[in-house]
Order: C-alpha cells, then structure tokens, then sequence
C-alpha cells in the first residue's frame, strides 16, 4: 500500500515538473518573439523618427532660408505676427534728408530753349535777349544701334615693282563678315554674369542693337572666352590651394530643366 502510493505521488511530481517544464518553454518561446518584436518596433520607430525630421524639414522650407522661389512658398508654416502701427504716415518723414536725383555741376550736353517771340508785342526774341533760365537736366542713353565697319586691306606698288599688302587688324575675324569685340564682350557679359540662357540672350542683342547674331553664335562664345582666362583661372586655383583658410559653399543653378549645382571657394583678399 505505502509503495503504491509513493509510486503515484512520484509520477504525479514528474507530471507537474513535465506541465512546468511546457510552460516555461512556451514562455521563454514567447520573451523571444517579444525581444525580436520589440527589436523591429525600435528599427521602425527609428525610421519614422527620420522620417518625421525629414518631412519637418522640408515643410520649413521657404523662399526666405533656401533658393525656392516665393511662388513656392504655402500658408502651412509659422505666419509672421502683424506688426504694431507705429502712428507715423506713410512714405518720407518730416526732416528726412532727400533721396532723390541731384543734378550734375557738369552736364555732358546742353539745349537752350528760347522763346520765338514776345507775348506782349510780338517782337523776335533770341538768346542774347535772356534775363535767365530754368535748369532742369534729363539722364538717357543714347540709342544703340550695329555699326558695321569695313576694313580695307589696301595692296600698294612701289616704284621698285614690289607688290605690299597691309595686315588686317588682330580683332577682325578672318570671315569676310564677322561681329566685333564688343558684341562678344556683350553675350559674355549676358550670359555668365547675368545667367540670361542663350536664347534669349540672342533675342536681346537683336532687340537692343539690331544686330541678328544666331544662337549658334552666342553658345560658341563661352570656349572662347573660357579659353582666354584659363591662365588666370590657373593662378587663382594655385592661390587657393596656398591659402590658409578657404571658404567653400555651393548654390543652385538650372540649365535647361535640369537642376545643377555651382561650388565657390573664397580665400583671404590678401592673397
């Protein structure tokens, strides 16, 4: 009797170490999928996180801290506070000092106005009859027009039967019909100061001279002119190199309808 009640007491104690045995299998089963779980919960918080800084920053973007234009620019962000009246009316105050156009001591050109005749009797009136006037002064400039210049390279015979031909000029082409330095200097000028496309800095010089230089033209003027300050452009990169502290900072550009990016690096004027 005493052994068969050991033998169940033994066998009930191996089958509730079996169930413990189970039970803690199946919970360290499910810490493990909790540990990956929560590893892929951090992984993807980490990318939203990111994701969240990125579209921040991108909807804090304006015309005013980035090279978007103002067209671009939303209603979404921080709207400046309307600023408190200060009282005062608009445009200049009193005791303001002036800002307008002066006159010059020494004008370029002078027109004297006088009248034909007298309002009272009729008489002819010239400038020798003037008691004074009233000086007002005009700013234009003249009309610009093509001038075309052509160069004759005589040949002479001298009385010892030589044939000698005088050289053309070193700015005129070797073209029987060419433009001039200034044309050049003007589409250069249009081109990689003022950042104007080729077409239309064709259509400008048309409009404003007259003269009918072709897009072909204009784009074939930037070799040149890159050729001819590649010396300089060569001693200004050794000047950078030999700096003690350069400054580099880049901006954008489009050419055509692609967007492209301009380095610059600056060094100390002293060099």
């Amino acid at each position: 009797m005493s052994s068969a009640v050991e033998s169940a007491s033994c066998e009930d104690i191996r089958a509730v170490i079996g169930l413990l045995q189970r039970q803690v299998a199946a919970a360290e089963a499910r810490a493990e999928a909790a540990e990956a779980q929560a590893v892929e919960l951090a992984a993807a918080n980490e990318r939203l996180t990111a994701r969240v800084a990125e579209l921040e920053r991108r909807l804090g973007r304006n015309s005013g801290n980035s090279s978007m234009p103002p067209s671009s620019d939303t209603f979404s962000g921080p709207q400046k506070k309307p600023q408190a009246k200060s009282g005062r009316k608009r445009g200049r105050q009193p005791g303001a000092g002036g800002s307008g156009l002066a006159m010059a001591e020494k004008p370029d050109a002078t027109e004297d106005h006088v009248p034909a005749a007298c309002t009272g009797c009729g008489q002819a009136l010239d400038k020798d009859d003037s008691i004074g006037f009233e000086r007002r002064q005009v700013r234009d400039i003249p009309l610009t027009t093509v001038k075309v210049t052509e160069h004759r390279a005589h040949r002479c015979r001298c009385d010892c039967g030589v044939v000698t031909t005088s050289p053309m000029p070193g700015e005129v082409a070797a073209s029987p019909s060419s433009y001039g330095p200034n044309l050049h200097a003007l589409a250069v000028y249009l081109l990689v100061f003022q950042h104007i496309p080729v077409e239309r800095t064709a259509i400008l010089i048309r409009d404003v001279t007259g003269a009918e230089v072709s897009t072909g033209w204009v784009a074939s003027l930037l070799p040149e002119a890159a050729g001819l300050v590649e010396d300089s452009l060569n001693l200004i990169r050794a000047l950078l190199v030999l700096g003690h502290v350069l400054h580099a900072d880049e901006t954008t550009t489009r050419i055509g309808t692609t967007r492209r990016w301009l380095h610059v690096a600056v060094a100390a004027r002293g060099l």
